[in-house]
């Protein structure tokens, strides 16, 4: 403030007045800090706005629509016609083609201009009656009509060059210029190399299988070798495995087979003649016989033979009939087409007697004509189907979404194959061929893959699963984030059921009834356990309190639930002390508390295997299992804290009558006698009641093992728990304790004066006023267990798995972000499925946080006129 001098120099003792007008400085000094605070406020928001709006952007791209569409028709004539082509595939580079000809023939082209590049015969001067490709294995079978299979390999080969190792007029390339040369195209590399690629066919000796012509043939190539399976005309199924062995000196490669021989025509009946195709899955030991009605016939490998494992009908509507089959990549599940444009995915399962049974665990949006050609990727479950309407789709079938649909004039589709990368389709009609465009980069991905059960190869139902690699290449990515956030929700849920608790009677203990003195020095102390680093308590919680605690669990549940008890058998013992005695101790009474605390923690834990024998039948992870004993253990453990608190709540409305009944002038002694003997007996109803409700339930047929308790793993949601409450304990504490401290003390003294004690002063005084801080402690800790990284990521076995047993394992978002966001490939779908979880993270602790600030102003608000 300014001060000025009065003209006779009177006024004031100094003889200066003050100005009641702030100096300009001041005036400048409050502008600019306002204004920064302001700044700084709104800094704070955009910089959280952008965040979720970057994580928006890297997570749109996921939502966005795939398309289809033709990109150029290409050239037919090429000797057999390119329409008459029975199968085909598309290079890895987009450049070139190859078409096999009912003759046997395969022609290799070049994408560009449709030119020929080479022909290749399969079967020298034999012409295939049957034939089968793997899906991308490069792997082919041929039978013929002479009773033999021969088995080939088709390999794009590629080979880098130098301008000096190549002829002359190739080396003006320029970078992505293709080029035909030697039987295959040459392309300019960014890197300034000539990449050039050429088809290569590698045909096995012919394998004598019968005497009868070959109709059908497939092969699998497995980890127990390859596999081949042929039907000849007299309806016998021939199986061989092939054994390869390369002469080291020659070359040479040598076949050996081994198999066996199954007549069918018994099996099949009249209609052995209406085959129409033989798949043998992954692993060569099923095979199925697929007829034109749409049955099948399963067989399936006992020993070296096969064996009739029953019939099935893989069409839905009587009057349809198969019009197509293929395998998706990975050989298990197979896609089916019907001549009403229905398209059903089936896969194996084995049954409780050791049967199979094909599953139809997708099925795809029909067409409006029959399903005349399929085609599956190499890479991915991408599924491209053609129609007799001239309609081409593109589905995914794992979360059977509908990527594109085109079409093509002059009729029917007959053949369409995916390139490898998935950004080309080559499709094949009456009337003509053409090189389709594909953008579908993220098309194995739809809201439902993240949010809602999906029925994944292999599994009895749809489920919820969070797989994003394998050691295979026809591995299905399983994207659900469901057992993330549940395993989020987990991980929160069992850290503030062991630190909430703690934290809030921790604080109402030191606000209310120590003194200032002591109280400045514990609050220093709990607050220093927030300094401690989250994975130093993930590095003790892993590699000391888990393996600890699986040596000693149930001391470890015991000393949870009776070690309370001796804080309440202390305090009914301290009222047992007179009064000139319990006045002199009394700056000792924390202490006492911190000692009835350690003897009851002493005392469970000599009662661990008594209460082991009784509750678990003496075995406790047997227990768990199931083997022994039933579930009135579990139920007592889930029951014994809310019946406690049921207890003390009745005990607290209708029991303080029996001590308020008793004659004024009563000895204290007598009082406290009353007040310990009531103590005993709501605890002894206690137990009882607890062991009551849980013979019900049990008797009910109700058995908390198998959900709540199950099999025990070291890292598990217990030592999470114990590891997280130390980590939000501080927090929790320090705010609630000055949210108790900031309620005003004429409050408190009314209260007491009152006649209230100070338990009731505190629970009916002074915790109402100061719940909107409260609250917001708990949000807090809350928002730290949910965003908790490293205690989960090494104390809780990282497994992605829904199930609230305690003593298993889960992983957090947080945690699944840490392990796999180093290792994804940048822009690729996992990648941006990671920033999805971020999102998620973001979009909840956002949601809990607002509903939260609801919450304390609605407390505020009816507090704020105390």
């Amino acid at each position: 403030m300014s001060t000025q001098t009065t003209r006779n120099g009177q006024g004031s003792i100094t003889g200066r007045r003050y100005s009641r007008k702030p100096r300009r400085a001041v005036l400048f000094r409050d502008a600019l800090a306002r204004r920064l605070i302001t700044l700084s406020g709104i800094g704070s928001i955009v910089a959280v706005s952008m965040v979720g709006l970057f994580l928006v952007w890297v997570v749109l791209p996921l939502l966005m629509p795939a398309q289809i569409a033709e990109d150029r028709p290409l050239p037919t004539d090429v000797g057999a016609g390119g329409s008459a082509f029975v199968a085909g595939a598309v290079d890895g580079y987009g450049n070139m083609s190859w078409g096999m000809t009912p003759q046997g023939e395969i022609i290799v082209r070049n994408l560009a201009d449709g030119a020929v590049l080479d022909r290749i015969a399969v079967g020298d001067s034999l012409r295939p009656t049957a034939w089968s490709f793997g899906v991308g294995t490069g792997q082919a079978a041929f039978g013929f009509g002479d009773g033999t299979v021969r088995t080939a390999e088709l390999v794009w080969h590629t080979t880098f060059h130098a301008d000096e190792e190549v002829p002359d007029r190739y080396t003006d390339m320029i970078v992505g210029e293709a080029r035909a040369w030697d039987n295959g195209v040459v392309v300019r590399t960014p890197e300034g190399q000539l990449r050039h690629q050429v088809l290569e066919l590698t045909t096995s000796e012919p394998i004598p299988v019968g005497a009868a012509p070959v109709r059908l043939v497939d092969l699998a190539k497995g980890a127990g070798g390859l596999f081949v399976a042929a039907l000849d005309a007299e309806h016998v199924l021939h199986h061989r495995k092939l054994t390869m062995r390369k002469n080291m000196l020659t070359g040479k490669v040598r076949v050996t087979a081994s198999g066996g021989e199954l007549d069918l025509a018994p099996i099949l009946g009249p209609a052995a003649g209406s085959a129409t195709a033989l798949k043998l899955d992954d692993t060569g030991n099923l095979a199925l016989l697929l007829e034109t009605d749409g049955t099948v016939l399963k067989l399936v490998r006992d020993g070296d033979e096969f064996v009739d494992a029953g019939r099935q009908d893989l069409v839905a509507d009587p009057t349809a009939t198969l019009t197509a089959a293929a395998f998706l990549n990975g050989r298990i599940s197979l896609v089916v087409g019907d001549s009403g444009g229905d398209l059903t995915v089936w896969f194996p399962l084995r049954d409780k007697v050791g049967g199979v049974d094909l599953v139809a665990a997708h099925r795809l949006e029909g067409g409006s004509a029959a399903v005349t050609a399929l085609g599956a990727s190499e890479r991915s479950r991408m599924l491209a189907a053609g129609y007799g309407d001239g309609t081409v789709r593109l589905f995914n079938v794992t979360n059977q979404r509908k990527l594109g649909e085109g079409r093509m004039d002059g009729g029917t589709i007959t053949r369409v194959a995916i390139a490898p990368r998935e950004d080309q389709l080559l499709v094949t009609g009456q009337g003509g061929e053409a090189l389709w465009r594909v953008d579908a980069e993220y098309g194995e991905v739809s809201p439902a893959t993240f949010f809602a059960p999906i029925w994944y190869e292999g599994y009895p139902a749809p489920a919820y699963v969070w797989q994003s690699s394998a050691g295979s290449d026809s591995f299905e990515p399983k994207l659900s984030l469901v057992p993330l956030i549940f395993g989020t929700l987990k991980a929160t849920f069992y850290s503030l059921l062991f630190g909430l608790p703690l934290a809030f009677l921790a604080a109402i203990f030191t606000s209310e009834f120590l003194d200032k003195g002591t109280r400045a020095r514990v609050k220093p102390v709990i607050e220093i356990m927030a300094s401690l680093p989250s994975v130093v308590l993930g590095f003790l919680a892993a590699l000391v309190v888990a393996p600890w605690v699986e040596d000693v669990v149930v001391e470890v549940l015991t000393v949870l639930m009776l070690a309370p008890l001796g804080i309440l058998v202390g305090a009914h013992l301290w009222q047992l002390l007179p009064r000139n005695v319990a006045a002199r101790w009394e700056n000792w009474r924390p202490a006492a508390v911190f000692v009835s605390l350690a003897i009851g923690a002493l005392v469970a834990w000599r009662l661990a295997p008594l209460v082991e024998g009784l509750l678990f039948a003496g075995d406790f992870k047997a227990w768990l299992d199931g083997r022994v004993g039933s579930g009135l253990g579990g139920w007592f453990v889930l029951l014994i804290v809310p019946m406690g608190t049921l207890a003390w709540f009745l005990n607290m409305r209708y029991g303080d009558g029996v001590i308020r009944n008793l004659k004024r002038g009563t000895p204290p002694l007598t009082v406290a006698l009353y007040d310990l003997a009531r103590f005993a007996v709501v605890a002894a109803l206690t137990v009882s009641a607890t062991v009551f409700v849980g013979w019900l339930l049990t008797s009910s047929g109700w058995d908390p093992r198998g959900s709540v308790f199950d099999t025990y793993v070291q890292r598990n949601a217990l030592v999470v728990g114990i590891a997280m409450g130390f980590a939000v304990i501080p927090l929790i504490y320090t705010i609630s304790e000055d949210a108790l401290v900031s309620v005003p003390d004429h409050l408190r003294a009314a209260s007491l004066g009152a006649g209230a004690t100070p338990w009731q002063t505190a629970v009916r005084v002074v915790i109402p006023p100061a719940m909107s801080g409260l609250f917001s402690a708990a949000m807090i800790g809350l928002g730290r267990a949910v965003g908790e990284t490293m205690i989960v990521l090494m104390a809780a076995g990282n497994t992605p798995i829904m199930e609230w047993n305690i003593f298993n394992g889960f992983r957090t978002l947080s945690a699944n972000l840490a392990v796999e966001l180093p290792e994804a490939v940048q822009n690729s779908t996992h990648y941006r499925t990671l920033f999805l979880a971020a999102l998620t993270l973001f979009v909840m602790t956002f949601i809990l946080n607002t509903v939260a600030e609801a919450v304390r102003l609605h407390f505020r608000g009816k507090t704020s006129r105390l």
